[in-house]
Formats: structure tokens, C-alpha cells, sequence
């Protein structure tokens, strides 16, 4: 057994991509693509305050988090800015490390130069209906 153990700690670099490679082809994206960058909803009724957290899919919205990347007032102040604070860095260890962000998340990153302004997100086309053409 401690053979077989070395053997594999020996060859996980040629190892690596094939294994990687072998991941994406046999489970779906959704499996795959775990950790989100998302908003987390905190403040009061009809004024709200979100973090930027990185957090796994399939925890709630407002659930725990992985970590906790920065905050997002959508209110603007008495000068008309929206506050938005990032770290830079952890977001773009997340962004690297593969963290998918959302359609929000993306567009403030956006505007923070992190990301590309215009990223486009593709929707699926809704499925017809066998009979019907």
C-alpha cells in the first residue's frame, strides 16, 4: 500500500492534467464549478447592504461563506457615489482558483477593473415542446 502511495505522489504532476482533464468531461459544470463570488443580503427592509463573499453554490443566499471579499451599498450617499470596497487581491486569488462570479458580482468587478466591463453571460434557450415546431 505505502507503494502504491508513493507511486502516486511521484506522478501527480504527469498525473495532473489528464485527472483534471478527466473531471471536466464526466461531471457536469454545476458539480464542477463549486465556489461563486455572490452578494449577501444584510440591513433592513427597503435598505438593504450586501457583502461580497465567496461561498459554495449550493449554500444559501445568506448563509456562510467561504470568505468574505468586501462590501457593496447600492444606496448612494449625500454625494451620489455608491460605496463599494474590494480586496483586490482575495478576489483575484478566487477568480484564478476558478470561483465563478455572478451576473452582479461580475458587473461591479467590472466597473473596479478586475473584469473585463462587458461580460457576457449566455442563457439557455428555453426547450419546445416535442409536438409543437
Amino acid at each position: 500500500m505505502s507503494r502504491l502511495g508513493n507511486l502516486w505522489r511521484s506522478t501527480t504532476g504527469q498525473l495532473g492534467a489528464t485527472v483534471s482533464g478527466l473531471l471536466k468531461s464526466t461531471c457536469p459544470g454545476t458539480q464542477r464549478d463549486m465556489v461563486r463570488l455572490r452578494l449577501q443580503r444584510f440591513g433592513v427592509r427597503n435598505n438593504p447592504f450586501y457583502r461580497i463573499v465567496a461561498a459554495d453554490s449550493r449554500w444559501p443566499r445568506d448563509g456562510k461563506a467561504l470568505e468574505y471579499l468586501g462590501t457593496y451599498n447600492p444606496h448612494p450617499n449625500k454625494h451620489n457615489e455608491k460605496i463599494i470596497t474590494i480586496n483586490f487581491d482575495r478576489v483575484k486569488h478566487w477568480l484564478v482558483v476558478g470561483a465563478q462570479p455572478t451576473e452582479r458580482v461580475a458587473k461591479i468587478l467590472g466597473g473596479a477593473n478586475i473584469l473585463p466591463a462587458k461580460l457576457e453571460f449566455r442563457q439557455r434557450a428555453p426547450k419546445k415542446a416535442k409536438g409543437a415546431e
